[in-house]
């Protein structure tokens, strides 16, 4: 089983048609990002020794700091980095489509103003506003791209068939956590994802007590992409598919973008 860490940056509700998000995931076989806050928080944050959200600190030490010490960390991990950016434009545009190719059309219903869930075997039927639930399906949609592509690396890697292959994952940090609407849709659907044969294996939607202990490293990933991105520089050697030790990073853009992996979903 693989445990993947994740988070967003802004917060996952593309209200501005133009304005960026992203999405970054740490995802290993040993949950091995878990402990990069520790290691992480005593060279970036002297005082407290711990990390802090990338929004909230705008010390440019620190920001600096994170970018030359993640990506070694990250080389020398058995930890697969993963991130998707993408304009809240393209995610509207996108959910109908990715409805279908999901094969969600009877269970996911599009009114005028809000999105119906409904027959899924592993959830209450319920109603969500059309843009917090473009954004949980555009996510479902990847992730069950990234399910397939990290499958057949370790296949490739271990030389012999590999038929399936189990995620843990934590919706804790959407909006209004985990109890709120965009959190409960991604709990249904992901728990759905095998019935639906999305994936070839389970994700296991998951809660800590304490919240996701790679929570942070992804925030302040995430923080840093969406700043690469505004500023036209990355300092990461990307990967061109999903490995071990590496960052995947996929913009989904109408435009091609001078270190994008990807430039559509």
């Amino acid at each position: 089983m693989l445990v993947a860490s994740m988070d967003h940056s802004p917060q996952e509700i593309p209200n501005d048609r133009g304005g960026w998000h992203t999405t970054a995931l740490l995802v290993s076989e040993s949950a091995e990002q878990w402990g990069w806050e520790s290691t992480l928080g005593p060279l970036l944050n002297r005082q407290s020794k711990t990390l802090k959200k990338w929004a909230a600190n705008r010390n440019h030490r620190y920001r600096e700091e994170f970018r030359g010490q993640f990506p070694k960390i990250l080389a020398s991990s058995e930890v697969f980095g993963l991130a998707f950016s993408v304009q809240g434009g393209t995610v509207a545009d996108s959910l109908s489509e990715l409805i279908v190719n999901l094969g969600l059309s009877q269970h996911i219903l599009i009114s005028e103003r809000e999105v119906s869930v409904v027959g899924l075997s592993s959830g209450r039927e319920f109603a969500i506003s059309i843009v917090q639930a473009s954004y949980v399906i555009y996510l479902l949609y990847f992730l069950c791209r990234m399910h397939a592509l990290i499958l057949d690396q370790l296949r490739d890697q271990g030389g012999s068939p590999l038929p399936y292959c189990d995620w843990q994952i934590s919706p804790d940090n959407f909006p209004l956590g985990l109890t709120g609407p965009m959190a409960e849709l991604f709990s249904i659907s992901a728990n759905s994802a095998s019935v639906l044969r999305l994936i070839r294996g389970n994700f296991r939607v998951s809660t800590h007590l304490r919240g996701d202990p790679g929570a942070e490293v992804c925030d302040n990933l995430a923080g840093m992409l969406r700043q690469d991105l505004q500023r036209g520089v990355c300092n990461f050697d990307l990967a061109a598919r999903p490995k071990k030790g590496a960052l995947y990073w996929e913009i989904h853009s109408p435009t091609p973008h001078i270190f994008s992996t990807a430039t559509s979903i």
